[in-house]
């Protein structure tokens, strides 16, 4: 949280008249679309989250004003944004112009939908999980250890947490998952194939055969393994194309990991 302004009205006024009448209608435009919304200071800007994750977020600037859907928002609208200047989870509204409330609208609404529907998924995937308080196999949904250790996060972290265990139990449907040396890890057929982790640097999201998937985005570290990683702080730096490529090339790229102790150590490629 900003410790200058802790509220978004103080955060607003602190501009330029000119300033404010963009952000106050962008504010306005948010509430009137998520009304239910969590209104915050976050990472030193306006921020609302619905359901416990991030919706969007704004700051105002010299010149512009940045909005930022998340990269779902931006990716989803990439060709209305394109005249602006942007980046893979921003956008720039230029001060000298008059806000796209009308765009605005479409994106606030549609990153509102994907709240939703998350929602709704965890909350099935809440009373499955607990109705059967086991590990899940070939159902999409996730165990009750992993829901937990997510719970137990602080935000933003949580939000990432959540939103990786859910893209990966949904992409995986032949996995099972379960919290492993302390971690949520899913395998295929017994092998570990995905996990993710707390560490000082973030989230750490990691494949245990990454170092062969050929995505200069995971780091690959040395040594026999062949396992690769990435680390995320916010919900904002995933990249869901990325994600959903990855987790394919984990299916069709595996090293046994599974007998490495019974072969005293050794790796066999597998897939």
């Amino acid at each position: 949280m900003d410790t200058k302004h802790t509220t978004v009205e103080a955060y607003i006024e602190s501009f330029p008249k000119a300033t404010q009448k963009h952000l106050k209608q962008l504010r306005a435009q948010i509430k009137k679309l998520a009304p239910t919304a969590e209104e915050s200071i976050t990472y030193r800007m306006p921020t609302y989250k619905l359901h416990g994750r991030p919706l969007v977020y704004f700051a105002g600037f010299e010149h512009h004003i940045g909005f930022y859907a998340t990269p779902n928002g931006h990716e989803k609208f990439a060709k209305e944004l394109s005249k602006f200047k942007h980046g893979k989870g921003s956008v720039q509204f230029p001060l000298t112009e008059p806000l796209p409330l009308d765009l605005i609208e479409r994106i606030v609404k549609f990153r509102v939908n994907e709240n939703e529907r998350f929602a709704k998924s965890k909350k099935a995937s809440l009373k499955k999980a607990f109705d059967k308080k086991t590990v899940t196999k070939n159902d999409n949904t996730m165990s009750t250890e992993i829901i937990n250790y997510n719970q137990a996060l602080d935000s933003p972290h949580r939000e990432v947490a959540e939103l990786l265990a859910d893209e990966i139990t949904h992409q995986l449907k032949n996995s099972e998952n379960k919290v492993w040396h302390g971690h949520p890890v899913w395998f295929i057929d017994g092998n570990p194939i995905v996990g993710y982790s707390k560490q000082t640097q973030g989230i750490k999201l990691m494949f245990w055969s990454g170092a062969d998937f050929d995505e200069p985005a995971l780091d690959i570290r040395p040594g026999k393994f062949k396992d690769a990683s990435v680390y995320f702080n916010n919900v904002a730096e995933i990249n869901k194309t990325d994600l959903k490529r990855w987790l394919k090339k984990s299916e069709k790229i595996q090293w046994d990991y599974k007998n490495i102790v019974k072969r005293k150590g050794k790796l066999e490629r597998l897939k």
